[in-house]
């Protein structure tokens, strides 16, 4: 019995010397108090403290008042809760344009899954107490360290929370590239040369009077604020990182980053479902996140490897889409793969450029005049022409690599000024000085620079169209790299079949602020000696909403079937025609002497894995494979 009761000891005792929160705290008595928060209504604020002790896992440091602020000594919920940072829903409706509002606004609910999906974290409104509030819809939940007005990251919250345990972690955050947004805020202006026009638009933020001066209708501050809160919401703090409510094993729960965190964590399709699943079309997790969401996710997706695995932080920033040491990540898993190609012929050819093929997202986006979060303003997005391309654009970057790219027609109407055409630009940010935001507790400003291969993202500029009343029409082509989804390689003929590269983008567009009803289209997208051209463009009927233009969200119907068409860069393929056909022969005949000796070999495990290995470099340079399979046939005389 003496010793049972010891081991029953030796197992309690590790959980229960965690369980160190303090029972005098106004905050415990109060929220560990079942039928107290019953009583107030408010039984989703209910927790039982030794559980969030558990949770949070630092034997009851931090407390209570640490991470949420507010009073713990006090007799009153105002003076207890006086100054809390708290959730933030971002909502629309009556006078609402994508305002923050608290939980209890539309009811309280648990901070815990409701379902599956990207939006599982947002509440469903309690349609009274929506309707007394005017809200219509709610699209999002945003976690604490979130500004109430501009949904901005507030460092200065983090600095008095997060920061009390975590200080270097958190300075280094404050100061990097995410945690400022440098690169959103170096784009000044829709009309500015370097770096160009922008899939993102223009930075509102604090830069309403730059584009009102540039706009030639009408644009407020309201419009400006608006825009501003749209863009926030997709960039993170502490929290949007960290905290882990969505994986449904507490409200308290925080971790390392992994895929769900980085798409927003079940609180919106935010963070990178943007950028990578919509824009770029070439995202991680893809499945619900994608644009559609029928895209093969990817082999790395498959074999359950995390963001992380590839994409190291140093000093708490993520670095730049093109970082060497995401490239370098390769040879962790793939290294006899890495050094054949890296001896080859396509020693200069990305990995991505030939293991992505259809690509998903925007295949069409439009700055122009429209409903954006109930509001209506000369700059709302029109991107949902959501849809595929079959084959990516490959390119070659300033460095001499060739990479894939999604190219796709994109405008800014109602400008005042205008750009010229241009050749392939690379989006380098020139040094800029960039004013801090005090409104949002930022203390000090700082510069921004990039260079154009550390993101490898590029533009052309097609030009400037008088067509449309009321301003200039800025047209470009963006040209995002793209990353992800990387599965089987593609065929050599998928590269070298024609020096012209050709690709179809099937798209649907349903935006039931402008549509009464779905439709869908086609364009072809060749890429040659000639230049880059958007060929055979076909819609079904565009129904449009009364009340709006169908100009508004698809001016392609305005301009010219040639207004996105690029003359005088060779975009073509090099090779040498004779030279690639021998060297397919040789292939397929080495192919077919392996599918012999894996024949022969049938049951021999060993053998089998040694000549999968061959295979697999032979598609990358055969010189190696020949070699690599005469040191395997060596150790089997």
């Amino acid at each position: 019995m003496g010793k049972m009761l010891l081991v029953w000891l030796l197992v309690l005792l590790p959980s229960s010397a965690a369980l160190a929160y303090d029972a005098t705290s106004g905050c415990v008595r109060c929220h560990g108090d079942l039928a107290k928060m019953q009583d107030l209504g408010a039984e989703a604020l209910y927790l039982d403290p030794a559980q969030v002790d558990l949770e949070v896992n630092m034997k009851g440091v931090p407390t209570c008042v640490d991470c949420h602020q507010g009073d713990p000594t006090a007799v009153t919920a105002e003076v207890a809760h006086s100054g809390m940072p708290r959730p933030l829903l971002m909502v629309n409706g009556k006078g609402l344009a994508g305002q923050a509002v608290t939980r209890q606004t539309v009811g309280l609910s648990p901070l815990e899954p409701q379902g599956e999906g990207p939006s599982a974290l947002v509440p469903k409104m309690d349609p009274a107490l929506a309707a007394k509030a005017g809200i219509t819809k709610v699209s999002g939940i945003y976690w604490h360290d979130r500004d109430p007005v501009r949904f901005s990251y507030r460092p200065d919250i983090a600095k008095a929370t997060c920061g009390k345990c975590h200080k270097v972690a958190t300075e280094d955050f404050n100061h990097s590239s995410m945690g400022q947004l440098h690169f959103q805020r170096a784009n000044r202006s829709f009309s500015e040369a370097l770096p160009g026009p922008h899939n993102c638009g223009a930075w509102f933020g604090d830069n309403y009077a730059r584009i009102a001066a540039d706009t030639s209708v009408p644009f407020s501050e309201a419009q400006n604020a608006s825009g501003d809160r749209n863009c926030n919401q997709c960039h993170p703090g502490c929290n949007d990182c960290h905290f882990k409510p969505f994986k449904g094993q507490g409200r308290h729960l925080f971790g390392q980053p992994e895929p769900v965190s980085c798409y927003g964590g079940q609180r919106g399709t935010i963070c990178h479902a943007g950028p990578m699943e919509r824009r770029r079309g070439a995202g991680f997790l893809r499945d619900e996140y994608a644009f559609p969401g029928t895209l093969y996710a990817g082999a790395h997706k498959e074999q359950g490897l995390d963001c992380l695995d590839c994409h190291s932080m140093k000093r708490h920033d993520p670095g730049f889409t093109a970082s060497p040491q995401a490239r370098a990540s390769c040879r962790r898993c793939h290294a006899e793969i890495v050094d054949a190609v890296a001896n080859s012929d396509h020693a200069n050819v990305d990995c991505a450029s030939c293991h992505i093929d259809e690509v998903g997202g925007y295949q069409f986006t439009f700055w122009g005049p429209g409903d954006w979060s109930g509001m209506e303003t000369p700059y709302a997005k029109h991107a949902g022409y959501y849809g595929v391309r079959d084959f990516p654009t490959l390119i070659r970057n300033p460095e001499g690599r060739w990479l894939p790219y999604k190219p796709y027609p994109m405008a800014v109407l109602n400008q005042k000024k205008g750009l010229d055409p241009t050749g392939v630009v690379f989006r380098e940010i020139p040094s800029r000085l960039i004013p801090a935001q005090p409104d949002v507790g930022e203390e000090t400003a700082f510069t921004v620079s990039r260079k154009a291969t550390q993101t490898n993202d590029a533009l052309i500029i097609a030009g400037t169209r008088d067509e449309l009343p009321g301003g200039k029409a800025i047209l470009w082509i963006q040209m995002d790299k793209i990353s992800h989804a990387l599965g089987y390689g593609r065929d050599c003929e998928g590269c070298h079949a024609s020096h012209a590269q050709q690709a179809i983008s099937d798209f649907r567009y349903g935006d039931s602020r402008n549509v009464t009803a779905p439709f869908t289209g086609s364009y072809r997208i060749i890429a040659d000696e000639k230049g880059m051209r958007f060929e055979n463009l076909h819609t079904t009927d565009i129904k449009v909403k009364e009340g709006r233009k169908v100009e508004d969200f698809a001016p392609f119907v305005a301009f010219p079937p040639d207004a996105w068409n690029i003359q005088g860069i060779d975009f073509s393929l090099p090779f040498d025609d004779t030279r690639y056909a021998k060297s397919r022969a040789d292939l397929e005949a080495f192919v077919q002497q392996l599918d012999a000796l894996q024949k022969a070999a049938a049951g021999h495990e060993d053998r089998l894995k040694e000549l999968s290995r061959v295979r697999a470099v032979s598609y990358h340079n055969l010189k190696a494979a020949r070699d690599l399979l005469a040191s395997t046939e060596d150790g089997h005389r």
